[in-house]
């Protein structure tokens, strides 16, 4: 290789840290979310029906789960996903969401603690015991498996709750599901942004699948960055449109 086409190489890679991408989105959508519900009239909301809990839990691991995608680190990574699979759960209803939402904490704090100890030590948990193919493969696929999970949150609502909804109302609104999720099928604000999610997740697959394990630190394409603020505006819109037509 020449020492002109060395240099060129080098520079992009310092230039390209990824900076703006998949990872930078998640964090602006989870931080955005979190406070949004920390705010006084979220609380007032999750006093009323503590249903409401789960909007923590998603904020949570969408925040986390973008910081993630800026350090790569086998063991962070795997605590990433497992992280992420509160996510459907959390959409199903399967279990109380406030619970949740400690475990959910918990394996954040968890995952600041690895990473902080790896910072200290100079070096990665279990790096030398793996070779190089295995640890890029880790990385990348714990990030995809953690998008993927992020759809779920749209998928459980649009073909698991959503058609049982009505039905699980006859019996009363603690039926079913509905004991750990509030009724959402006339949330417009839900509507849209589980709509937008998907299509979220297919663009940065998309995007992942196009650069591979991108070994020479191009930049990353920015349709997954833009498309985050999409899934939030809609999101507003929808919620605006609802208090002028049915209310909250």
């Amino acid at each position: 290789m020449s020492e002109e086409k060395s240099a060129k190489i080098e520079s992009e890679q310092k230039e390209n840290k990824f900076i703006v991408g998949p990872g930078l989105g998640l964090i602006i959508m989870g931080l955005s979310y979190l406070i949004w519900w920390v705010m006084p009239f979220a609380f007032e909301a999750f006093n009323q029906d503590m249903r409401w809990a789960h909007n923590w839990v998603y904020a949570i691991v969408i925040l986390n789960i973008g910081v993630a995608w800026y350090y790569k680190s086998a063991i962070s990574r795997l605590i990433i996903v497992f992280q992420a699979f509160m996510l459907p759960i959390t959409a199903s209803g399967s279990f109380d969401t406030l619970i949740l939402t400690y475990i959910s904490a918990i394996i954040a704090l968890l995952w600041i603690l690895i990473v902080a100890i790896e910072k200290m030590k100079g070096k990665m948990f279990f790096k030398e015991k793996f070779q190089i193919k295995t640890w890029n493969w880790i990385n990348l696929h714990a990030m995809v498996i953690s998008w993927i999970l992020i759809a779920h949150i749209s998928l459980v609502f649009l073909i698991g709750r959503l058609p049982l909804e009505q039905q699980l109302l006859g019996f009363g609104t603690y039926a079913g599901y509905l004991a750990n999720l509030p009724p959402e099928r006339l949330e417009f604000a839900t509507w849209a942004f589980d709509i937008t999610l998907i299509v979220w997740a297919a663009i940065v697959l998309y995007e992942q699948v196009k650069l591979g394990y991108n070994y020479k630190n191009k930049p990353w394409p920015k349709l997954s960055f833009w498309w985050v603020f999409v899934c939030m505006g809609s999101s507003l819109l929808a919620l605006l449109i609802q208090e002028l037509t049915i209310g909250f």
